[in-house]
């Protein structure tokens, strides 16, 4: 710990000699303000325009750098809660989970900046290796999601979008709350003639939370957690038609897993190293002059080493576990008007993914490996100036390492209608294909090399009007076939079949308004997921979730946030009993005042303090309330 603590120092003192601005640099900036910022402008207007876009049958719910910030949030996990179709869970490893629309994580393509980020075994991703700080904006895919982001998709897309640098600029923020949690994260930009760097850094330390035990504030054994994240970012604008990208990342962390408080057997496990590098490098590029193409190639490394002990001293150690998994890809996404009412949207996207996993020290390390290919074509065309007809297909592989190669035709259809430029309505449907995660093909528990690719169908209709506000929703329907399970043999060994049929359905509308001195939104979901094979509620999905955020702009630059998630009960089979899981109302605070460049505010969650659970056995914190600052410097003060 002492170590990973003096690393993670010299990173940020490192970071703050690249990239805090001397005051000489400011001045030279200074004398060549009006033209640089102009140039910058341009280059930005034009490349971002250019990009390719959501599919406009996706249903979309934006979370915007505003509604971020509002929140003092410290990972992923403490936003995604704060959209509509969005459930957030943690349980037995202690990971942040999502559900979108009642799909799990495995059904969920997440994407930093473009990259797909999982774990390649379990084919799932920890919301809080994610840090808030500089995100711009999240984006939350549900329903026909594109064709042309490849597999896995059937639950829909979160793509984490983050701040692009304007230069100079350094900001610094810190917190320490009532649960002795420590929280420091800092950026800073710098311009180079076309050439912008940016960099970010970010450190976390708690020493556990405590939860509402019957009344009493009890220490939650095992929950500390000790994690840095560095990323740097170098942005090259050759022309300004073009930009070419690298970025590189490196998240670490050592953290407990808190046992089971019932229900399940208690296991005494510790991450030593939960470790996370990601390199890309790419570029948007016109294409044809009214075409864009945007190309990316990248390398995500996962290692963890889990250490099991036999009581709760974790002074005895039963098993050492080790993961190393690395994946290189790259995509490519473009866009090409083929004539005056069509636009032809066309990807390629590839991914290898290879694992290394060893059960314990000493034991023979077992090797794993699949490719996935991915090509999509869609079809944009504009009947007239109120409707489009969408229509396109991806076709899908997967190479195994052992059994039967798997190839699935997935197609999306749909019809848009414009009444005015400020209302929208579709209609829409489309098949997803999920293919098996190395943990299904290749365990030893329960591993089946032979086993099909999931199937889903979903049927939405939706709408949207942002005039003098915001007001979006969706009825939807979605049909899940082949759905991997683990059955029991009568030898008594487990294997996993593709004998699952199951339907969600439901709708959900979204509500925003900015008046004069209050920001608010409110969000509602209600879903109907049904396990057809056995006639019950899909496990973890709440039919009913509302959660809300209301930002009131104070005198004399104070602001007072008000955020509330409403989640109604629901149910999971563990063992041979189900296990009905409390509904709960958990209400956050934050006060700021803002002086120029300084922010004070204070932040308290789980304001009523209440005991709750998002999954049996594993309690959430109980209230804490945090103090903390942030300070911007920026080229224009």
């Amino acid at each position: 710990m002492i170590q990973r603590s003096l690393f993670s120092a010299l990173l940020y003192l490192l970071y703050l000699m690249l990239f805090f601005p001397p005051s000489g640099l400011i001045a030279q900036e200074k004398e060549q303000e009006e033209k640089e910022k102009q140039k910058q402008i341009t280059e930005e207007i034009v490349v971002e325009a250019k990009r390719p876009k959501d599919v406009p049958l996706s249903t979309t719910s934006i979370i915007l750098k505003d509604k971020i910030e509002a929140l003092q949030p410290r990972n992923l996990s403490d936003v995604l809660s704060y959209s509509s179709g969005t459930f957030v869970s943690t349980g037995a490893k202690n990971e942040f989970r999502l559900k979108i629309r009642g799909f799990e994580g495995q059904r969920i393509v997440l994407l930093y900046d473009g990259i797909p980020i999982y774990e390649p075994f379990f084919n799932s991703f920890d919301l809080k290796t994610i840090p808030t700080e500089e995100i711009e904006n999240i984006k939350v895919v549900k329903g026909a999601s594109s064709v042309l982001y490849g597999p896995n998709a059937m639950g829909g897309i979160v793509n984490v979008i983050t701040r692009r640098p304007v230069p100079p600029s350094f900001s610094l923020k810190t917190s320490y709350d009532s649960q002795n949690a420590l929280n420091l994260a800092s950026t800073g930009s710098l311009r180079w003639n076309n050439v912008f760097l940016s960099g970010f850094f970010s450190y976390d330390k708690s020493d556990g939370f405590k939860w509402n035990r019957n009344g009493s504030r009890t220490l939650r054994e095992n929950s500390d957690y000790e994690r840095a994240n560095f990323t740097g970012k170098v942005y090259f604008y050759p022309n300004e038609n073009s930009e070419i990208l690298f970025e590189a990342g490196y998240y670490t962390s050592e953290y407990g897993v808190p046992s089971a408080t019932e229900y399940y057997r208690p296991r005494y496990w510790r991450f030593k190293d939960w470790d996370r590098w990601q390199f890309n490098l790419g570029g948007t590029f016109s294409f044809f002059k009214k075409g864009n193409l945007k190309v990316r190639s990248y390398y995500v490394r996962h290692f963890n080493v889990l250490d099991a002990y036999t009581g709760p001293d974790l002074n005895e150690l039963q098993w050492e576990s080790t993961y190393k998994n690395d994946s290189y890809g790259a995509f490519l996404l473009g866009s090409l008007p083929v004539a005056s009412q069509n636009e032809l949207k066309f990807s390629l996207n590839f991914r290898d993914d290879r694992v290394r996993t060893q059960d314990d020290v000493g034991e023979v390390w077992e090797e794993f490996k699949h490719q996935t290919v991915s090509l999509g074509l869609e079809s944009h065309f504009r009947l007239n100036s109120r409707w489009r007809l969408i229509a396109g297909a991806s076709l899908d592989h997967l190479r195994k390492l052992t059994g039967e190669n798997k190839t699935s035709l997935n197609p999306i259809a749909g019809l848009k209608f414009n009444p005015s430029e400020y209302m929208d309505l579709h209609i829409s449907v489309s098949q997803k294909s999920r293919f098996p995660s190395m943990r299904s093909l290749y365990s030893k528990q329960g591993g089946n090399p032979d086993l099909n690719h999931e199937r889903g169908t979903s049927y939405e209709v939706g709408f949207l009007y942002e005039k003098d506000f915001l007001l979006s929703g969706a009825i939807f329907y979605n049909k899940i076939e082949d759905l991997i399970q683990s059955v029991r043999l009568l030898d008594g060994s487990r294997t996993n079949l593709n004998i699952g049929q199951a339907y969600i359905a439901g709708f959900e509308m979204e509500f925003s308004k900015a008046f004069r001195w209050l920001d608010l939104s409110v969000n509602y979901t209600y879903l109907d997921g049904v396990n057809e094979d056995e006639n019950r509620p899909l496990d973890l999905v709440p039919k009913s979730q509302l959660n809300f955020v209301m930002n009131v702009n104070g005198p004399r630059n104070t602001k007072f946030t008000l955020s509330g998630l409403y989640v109604s009960s629901a149910e999971v089979q563990i063992f041979d009993d189900i296990v009905r899981i409390p509904g709960y109302f958990v209400l956050n605070t934050v006060f700021s005042v803002n002086l120029s460049a300084f922010t004070v505010f204070l932040k308290a969650e789980n304001l009523l303090d209440k005991y709750y659970v998002t999954e049996p056995g594993y309690p959430m914190k109980a209230r804490a309330v945090a103090l903390g600052f942030r300070i911007r410097l920026s080229h224009s003060q």
